[in-house]
């Protein structure tokens, strides 16, 4: 889509800039875009060619006002396949289903420009979106944009504070802040913290979550110690350069916090590859939703976020907006706590021997 720049904000093209470019009316211009019997075939072919060049596209906010309600919502999501993201589908189509919607998804996977292009494809085609940042996203001048335009958005999981909407998180702070408390509770003192994209809200809110527990039990936080994965973990090989910078550090940690679903399993993954025994050698507590962890060997300690309860409450919230008349004076975010869920892989060999011994 071509943007004008205006004052540093970025908006498409209309229908008023091809007729100052083609100096016809404004009237002229609308007509041939709808194929109008009154205007010339030479015009519209003039017409249509150059809003072909210039990637014109109908304003969705004008042509809700042309037509009724399609009865439709688009979800924008960074991977389909991520147990958390099926399990808030399945939240949100829940909803749907019960108010008559039907839903269309598009995954990102976390890539600024595929959410952009998400955003340009969904936002004609539907009433409302639900939307989870991409791992990439810095701007949201995209959403900020509809918003302007008053198609309704909320935003669910990975959310940004430069937008005023409705919006449903888990308390990222707190799960991260017991997640520690936790470790500390077992006798792990050199935690480590493995996050996804620095940039997006979540993954700070869990990195202060990490800090104040630490600080909380006198326990000084180091740099070293705190790494991220742009990439959000999709690739293995990312969260594996990680780990080895933190194993091959001067202060290893005997521990680790990680902060992303995908890196979770890949750090999983990287210790049992390499024989390094959970927790013997390194305990591993991390956000998740994989179903399974509770089979694998040793299990595995999680923050486990409510999704489908996420993905209801987001629904719903998008909903409201699309049967209200008018856009709300305020907005609600909903804050759902995550579930710690303790098992072997950050269970401490005191404890794990005792409880050896009750059996």
């Amino acid at each position: 889509m071509k943007y004008i720049c205006l004052k540093m904000k970025f908006r498409p093209i209309t229908i008023k800039d091809i007729a100052k470019d083609l100096k016809l009316s404004v009237s002229t211009i609308s007509r041939a875009l709808r194929d109008s019997h009154e205007i010339s075939i030479e015009t519209k072919r003039l017409v249509m060619d150059y809003a072909k060049k210039v990637n014109y596209r109908p304003n969705p906010s004008a042509l809700s006002l042309q037509t009724k309600r399609n009865k439709s919502i688009g979800i924008i999501i960074s991977q389909i396949s991520n147990s958390f993201s099926s399990q808030v589908i399945n939240g949100i189509e829940s909803v749907a289903c019960e108010k008559g919607y039907q839903i269309s998804i598009v995954q990102t996977d976390e890539s600024f420009q595929r959410e952009v292009e998400a955003v340009d494809y969904l936002s004609s085609r539907v009433d409302g979106l639900l939307i989870s940042l991409a791992s990439e996203t810095n701007d949201i001048a995209h959403l900020q944009y509809l918003d302007q335009q008053g198609i309704p958005i909320v935003l669910f999981d990975r959310v940004s504070t430069k937008i005023s909407t409705h919006k449903t998180i888990s308390d990222n702070y707190q799960g991260a802040f017991n997640a520690v408390q936790h470790l500390i509770n077992e006798g792990f003192t050199k935690i480590a913290f493995i996050g996804g994209a620095k940039n997006l809200d979540i993954v700070q809110e869990r990195n202060r979550g990490y800090i104040e527990a630490l600080k909380h039990n006198g326990i000084e936080p180091s740099q070293q110690n705190i790494k991220y994965c742009p990439q959000g973990g999709i690739h293995f090989s990312e969260t594996e350069k990680v780990l080895k910078e933190l194993l091959a550090g001067k202060k290893k940690p005997d521990a680790i916090l990680s902060c992303w679903d995908k890196v979770t399993v890949n750090c999983y993954r990287y210790f049992r590859d390499n024989s390094i025994k959970m927790p013997e050698k390194i305990a591993l507590i991390g956000f998740s939703n994989f179903p399974l962890t509770d089979y694998v060997c040793p299990s595995l300690s999680v923050i486990q976020q409510q999704a489908e309860k996420i993905g209801i409450k987001a629904a719903t919230q998008l909903i409201s907006l699309l049967e209200k008349k008018r856009k709300p004076e305020t907005f609600e975010t909903e804050i759902l706590m995550p579930e710690i869920i303790i098992r072997a892989s950050s269970t401490s060999k005191k404890k794990r021997a005792k409880l050896e011994n009750m059996v």
